[in-house]
């Protein structure tokens, strides 16, 4: 198969990291694959670099320097004359129109939801489609909004990316509170802050009125995540390069250092932690960059010393052996977050939200959970005295710890990356034997 995978940008995010991954996988498997990336300006090149391989073209319109500079100054031009439509924005769909013809695609891979706005409403008449959400469908429906699903529709297949996701677009998730104004309220925040497709969504979603069933396939296909390759670092050396005693309880996030990920709280919690248990030693690794966690360390960074703002890593696994709790205290919706699973690895048990994907991961109905889970607020925001209260099992309970940091290698091994190309591929063969059919 010739298979072009589609993404808004490439920052670095844990679903920038699957599709990339996720197309090396398909690459090793046989198949021919092209990535074309609508955002050229927004690309975190260390995670290309890491999960992308080399052989795989990224297309975009600085593959074409000349054509892209014209675009631009024309753009320029026709703002200035009151244009409102974006001429660059045209050209780039024409770019994409162009790679689907030039390399004979057989089929779109897109991480990108199909709302009103995006680029590839216009393809998905022409080629199969299948989208893959990582949440932003799940977004939409807690703020009451399924403007979107004539556009979905017009997909071939939908993967969610937990079973929680599949139930909510299939209505089956009947106790979602999307008539809540203060989860309404974090998620118009969070929304507008960092989730472009949904954004645009919401902003269109008063123009258009519908009550149109989801017609397309819903499959669920569980996140794969590569395992490390190459030596790791021992744990005393991470912990002596951070100034951390060996006796100290380590606590570890990571993320976008944006406020869906929860920093404040995370970081909350953890100092009231301290002043509940202050004869243990304990120390709290950041992992990420962005505004959040910017501002974080200027509130506390000094002060605090025990506090590690890392910044943005291309290998958290570099990092992750030094911690013995993972944390992630994300806010109003998220998919299957790849960083509780690359914590797994390394046996790494967890203090996550009870939100999206999270508790099949955390608490799987076969067998011992792998961390704890925090109550959510009426507004979708972690409650801070159940996350300290969950936090503190762990610091006082090392038993418990071990036992949950055993269990989260076993289910680490359920999350391979090979098992889930391999289902992916199975159902873009699907999606083209049924396009054969109807011919």
């Amino acid at each position: 198969m010739r298979i072009l995978v589609s993404v808004l940008c490439l920052e670095k995010a844990g679903s920038h990291v699957l599709a990339l991954s996720l197309a090396s996988a398909m690459a090793e498997r046989g198949h021919q694959l092209f990535l074309f990336n609508q955002g050229e300006q927004l690309v975190d090149s260390g995670m290309v670099a890491q999960y992308l391989r080399p052989e795989i073209p990224v297309i975009g319109m600085d593959s074409y320097p000349v054509l892209n500079a014209f675009c631009w100054k024309l753009n320029g031009l026709l703002k200035r004359l009151g244009v409102k439509a974006s001429f660059h924005e045209y050209c780039k769909t024409l770019l994409l129109f162009y790679v689907v013809r030039r390399y004979k695609i057989d089929l779109v891979h897109s991480h990108e939801l199909l709302v009103g706005t995006s680029r590839l409403v216009q393809l998905s008449r022409r080629i199969p489609l299948v989208v893959t959400d990582h949440g932003g469908y799940s977004m939409l429906i807690k703020m009451g909004d399924r403007s979107f699903t004539p556009y979905a529709n017009l997909g071939s297949a939908i993967v969610a990316v937990s079973e929680y996701s599949r139930h909510l677009l299939e209505q089956d998730a009947s106790d979602v509170a999307v008539d809540s104004e203060a989860l309404k309220k974090t998620g118009a925040r969070i929304i507008a802050a960092d989730f472009q497709a949904e954004a645009s969504s919401l902003r269109h979603s008063g123009k258009l009125v519908t009550k149109v069933p989801l017609t397309v396939p819903v499959y669920t296909i569980y996140n794969g995540v590569q395992v490390h390759q190459g030596e790791l670092p021992a744990r005393a050396t991470i912990r002596q390069r951070l100034n951390i005693p060996a006796t100290t309880l380590v606590f570890g996030m990571i993320g976008r250092g944006t406020a869906q990920k929860g920093w404040e709280y995370a970081l909350r919690a953890y100092m009231q932690l301290k002043e509940q248990l202050p004869a243990q030693l304990m120390a709290f690794i950041c992992m990420g960059a962005g505004p959040v966690l910017d501002e974080l360390q200027k509130q506390v960074g000094a002060s605090h010393s025990d506090i590690h703002f890392i910044g943005s890593v291309d290998d958290p696994h570099s990092w992750m052996p030094a911690c013995d709790i993972g944390i992630m205290a994300s806010c109003f919706s998220e998919g299957l977050p790849l960083s509780i699973i690359e914590f797994y690895e390394h046996g790494i048990p967890v203090v996550a939200s009870t939100l999206g994907g999270i508790p099949e991961i955390v608490q799987p109905k076969d067998g011992t959970p792998g961390g704890l889970l925090v109550s959510m607020n009426s507004d979708a925001t972690p409650r801070i005295e159940h996350l300290v209260e969950q936090m503190s099992v762990y610091a006082t309970d090392s038993n418990l710890r071990i036992q949950h940091g055993v269990a989260a290698k076993h289910i680490r091994e359920t999350f391979g990356m090979a098992a889930c190309a391999e289902k992916y591929e199975r159902l873009f063969q699907k999606v083209l034997a049924e396009k054969d059919t109807r011919k």
